[in-house]
């Protein structure tokens, strides 16, 4: 931990191999560890981290290969598995964050995911050593059941024209939903823009391998 105002580290916190992602939800924070630097030896927990004491207080098993965290308004925190790349796929881990225990499985490949309003956004790009390439897909669900609805978040056809989508965001007052295109990884990705009907505003090219949004609203 670091002291913003000193810029000095405070404490260190044990947690699983190779943590990803942070995420506070009240007073704890999760980390998804996935143990990606030591396959097929892959972690499968995340690490959670009680902010009063800074103490690791426990470790929720979950799936392997842990990646991205969303949190939902009732308190479930959604934590993306990778799978091991050949023959056991992504799929998205449910965690009750009241009792950290996981309350669901859903057979959803995910890559990343926001949530906003009810609904998540996940897209996922599915690496396969076995096909020796990726499958792309979009998905949009519904976080108060957990159910898949019929349509992508994507509407138009044009998530054709994005080759690896790296990352995502949804504007809180708008909706409009922001994917970036990372492409081949070595040259300027592209940043998109679509309305809540999933239908793409605008295209702007960015920098390499675009990630990461902060939006900046004037009063």
């Amino acid at each position: 931990m670091v002291d913003t105002a000193t810029l000095t580290i405070t404490n260190r916190i044990k947690t699983g191999r190779n943590p990803e992602q942070l995420l506070v939800a009240g007073d704890k924070l999760y980390v998804a560890n996935s143990g990606g630097y030591s396959p097929p030896n892959y972690e499968r927990t995340v690490s959670v981290i009680n902010l009063h004491t800074e103490q690791e207080t426990r470790r929720i098993e979950a799936g392997i290969n842990l990646h991205r965290m969303a949190l939902d308004a009732d308190g479930d925190l959604y934590v993306t598995s990778r799978g091991d790349y050949y023959t056991i796929p992504s799929r998205i881990y449910v965690i009750d964050t009241h009792a950290d225990t996981v309350r669901r499985t859903l057979d959803i490949a995910a890559s990343n995911l926001c949530i906003r309003n009810g609904l998540a956004y996940i897209y996922s790009v599915e690496w396969s050593y076995i096909t020796g390439g990726n499958t792309i897909s979009y998905t949009l669900l519904n976080t108060k059941d957990e159910t898949v609805l019929d349509r992508s978040f994507i509407t138009d056809g044009t998530e054709r024209n994005i080759k690896i989508p790296y990352g995502i965001a949804v504007d809180p007052d708008t909706e409009d939903v922001y994917v970036t295109d990372a492409k081949d990884y070595v040259t300027p990705g592209t940043l998109h823009c679509y309305n809540k009907q999933g239908i793409r505003k605008w295209s702007v090219i960015t920098g390499d391998i675009p990630a990461h949004f902060v939006f900046l609203k004037n009063n």
